[in-house]
C-alpha cells in the first residue's frame, strides 16, 4: 500500500480490482503490469515530479520486446516521447471542512433529505445491482466503463479502506449510492457515483451523498477529497459547485506497439 495516496490510481487494491494488472514501484514512481502491458503512473509517491524520470521508465519498457502498449498517466507526458493518443484533464478536490454551500445547493440537500435516508455500508446487493444495470444500459456508456463496473464487487470485497454510502427512500427502495475510499493520509477519494434515473429518482440525491461523504471524511481526519477528473463539463460543474478546483494537472497517453484493445481506454476514464 502507497503509504498517503493523493491521486485515485495510487491505491493499490482499487487499480489492480479494477484493471486486473498487478501493482510493482519503479523508484518514486507506481507501475501497473501484465504480460504485454504497462501502466506508469508518473505521479510520484514522495518529491517532486521530474518529467525526465518518467521518460527513463518508458525508454526501458520501450526496450521490452514482448510489451505491447505502454500507458502514461502524469502531470506533464514526456515532450520528446511519441504518443499515439493523448488526453488532457485535471484532478479535482474539495477541502476540508466544506463551510460554505450555495443557497441552491443547500436547497437540493434539504429537500432530498426529506425523502432519504444515509447508510454506510460495504457491500453491492442487488438493489446495486439493479441500479448498475440500468445505468449500462444508457447509449453514452463505453465498454470500458461497462468493464470497470463489472469489477466493482471485486474491489469492494479486497479492499479495507473502500465503503459504500447508500441513499434510501423512506419507504423503500435504493434511490442511489457512492463508493468512497479512506486510505491512510490526507485524501479521501469520490471513486463512483450511481442513481436511480426511474420509479427511485429523487433530485437532490447526488448532492446529498456527496454531502455525506464529505461529512465522514472531515471525520475520519483528512483534509482533502480527491473527486477525480473533470471528465465533462457537466461533471466538472457538479465537483465546483461543492467547492473542489483543478489542483493537479492530467495527461493520459498511449505507446501502442500493437493496435491497443479498446478495453484499456478504461485508463483514461479512472
Amino acid at each position: 500500500m502507497i503509504p498517503q495516496p493523493y491521486i485515485p490510481e495510487q491505491i493499490i487494491d482499487y487499480f489492480e480490482a479494477i484493471s486486473g494488472l498487478r501493482a510493482k514501484m519503479y523508484g518514486r514512481y507506481l507501475m501497473y503490469t501484465d504480460a504485454d502491458t504497462s501502466v506508469v503512473v508518473g505521479y510520484p509517491i514522495q518529491g517532486e515530479f521530474n518529467e525526465e524520470d518518467v521518460a527513463k521508465i518508458v525508454r526501458e519498457l520501450l526496450s521490452i520486446q514482448k510489451l505491447e502498449n505502454i500507458i502514461v498517466i502524469a502531470p506533464r507526458l514526456p515532450a520528446h516521447l511519441k504518443f499515439d493518443e493523448v488526453k488532457s484533464d485535471n484532478y479535482y478536490r474539495t477541502a476540508l471542512p466544506v463551510s460554505v454551500m450555495g443557497k441552491r445547493l443547500r436547497y437540493m440537500v434539504s429537500r432530498a433529505s426529506r425523502e432519504l435516508t444515509i447508510h454506510l455500508g460495504k457491500n453491492l446487493t442487488k438493489d446495486h445491482r439493479s441500479l448498475i444495470e440500468d445505468f449500462l444500459k444508457r447509449p453514452d456508456i463505453q465498454e470500458s466503463t461497462k468493464y470497470i463496473c463489472s469489477r466493482l464487487e471485486y474491489y469492494l470485497s479486497r479492499s479495507n479502506t473502500v465503503k459504500v454510502v447508500n441513499a434510501y427512500k423512506r419507504g423503500g427502495g435504493l434511490a442511489g449510492f457512492d463508493i468512497v475510499d479512506l486510505p491512510p493520509g490526507e485524501y479521501s477519494f469520490y471513486m463512483f457515483n450511481i442513481v436511480s434515473r426511474r420509479d427511485n429518482y429523487v433530485p437532490g440525491v447526488s448532492d446529498l451523498l456527496l454531502h455525506y461523504l464529505l461529512k465522514i471524511s472531515y471525520e475520519s481526519g483528512k483534509k482533502y477529497v480527491n473527486l477525480g477528473l473533470g471528465t465533462n463539463e457537466g461533471v466538472a460543474r457538479f465537483k465546483m459547485k461543492w467547492g473542489a478546483t483543478p489542483f493537479l494537472s492530467y495527461q493520459y497517453g498511449i505507446i501502442r506497439k500493437t493496435r491497443i484493445p479498446k478495453i484499456l481506454d478504461l485508463f483514461s476514464k479512472l
